[in-house]
């Protein structure tokens, strides 16, 4: 077949838009520093990366969220020893006046006292995180407790926040849960309302009697172990959001590395072919400008 000159040209400037496009994307990868800038430049690996990139938007939503719940947590335990010791001291109040007294002075100074402590759990049951109650269920924006029947203004709400895929923990605990809580619904920690036997003792030391001086002091112990449950609820929540939290940063880690591998370019090995493609394309250029100053007679 004969070769013509156009045929020559023709496949001439088809080698340098291929030398050029060559060039052009190693330049582009170059300024970029990423292996992949549009789907077409690697469909399998493109898809990969879109993956990783909802993984790790997921993943920091998480963190995110596990990081908010662990402050909430740490409030709520904090509130919760305080109620403990103020539990403690009540006990021991009623401990002096078990047996009862004829002293109108020791029974004032004990009503005095429990008034004071009871005022102290409710202090603790209004503790805040920022401008949220956190033992106001969903009703967080206004105090939950208050000195007075029925107590609590809160609600029942469990607010539960997502700290892993299709997992999910329970941040709050519903004040009526602590120191409200009765017989009349399903209490996970204990049925005494904490606030009512504290009004109940302080009638009882003030009318001087005994039984029910003592039922109180019953109903302050059964109330001790319902804060300690839930302490222990609060202490094992602390340690499944740490556990959360370093698996999620152990996720988080892998799927950058295999992010980074996948995406970002290696400047060492594209600095050689980049100078190699520069070579291979001015030789082009200049072996196709001479080429093209011959004609048919250079051949007869």
């Amino acid at each position: 077949m004969r070769v013509t000159s156009n045929m020559s040209a023709d496949n001439s400037i088809y080698n340098i838009q291929q030398g050029r496009a060559k060039l052009n994307r190693l330049e582009e990868l170059a300024a970029t520093g990423q292996n992949i800038n549009r789907p077409s430049d690697d469909p399998i690996n493109s898809r990969l990366l879109l993956d990783i990139g909802d993984k790790l938007r997921s993943g920091d939503q998480y963190l995110s969220n596990i990081n908010k719940s662990s402050t909430w947590q740490q409030f709520s335990n904090t509130a919760l020893t305080g109620m403990s010791d103020i539990m403690k001291l009540a006990k021991q109040q009623v401990a002096t006046i078990a047996g009862g007294s004829n002293d109108p002075v020791e029974r004032q100074n004990a009503i005095s006292q429990l008034t004071a402590l009871k005022q102290q759990m409710i202090d603790m049951g209004n503790m805040q995180v920022g401008d949220q109650y956190v033992f106001g269920g969903a009703i967080n924006a206004t105090q939950p407790f208050s000195g007075t029947a029925p107590y609590y203004a809160g609600d029942e709400t469990s607010l539960k926040v997502e700290i892993g895929n299709s997992t999910t923990l329970q941040m709050n605990i519903p004040g009526n849960q602590i120191l409200t809580a009765d017989t009349a619904t399903s209490q996970p920690y204990g049925t005494t309302n904490i606030l009512k036997a504290f009004d109940d003792l302080i009638a009882a030391v003030g009318a001087n009697n005994v039984p029910n001086i003592q039922a109180g002091a019953q109903a302050l112990e059964a109330g001790t172990k319902q804060i300690n449950n839930a302490q222990s609820d609060v202490a094992s929540r602390i340690i499944r959001l740490d556990s959360s939290a370093k698996m999620n940063e152990n996720t988080k880690n892998t799927l950058e590395n295999i992010y980074g591998n996948t995406q970002n370019v290696d400047y060492a090995k594209l600095a050689v072919q980049l100078n190699q493609q520069k070579i291979a394309f001015d030789a082009s250029l200049s072996v196709t400008a001479k080429l093209s100053q011959l004609s048919l007679l250079d051949y007869l």
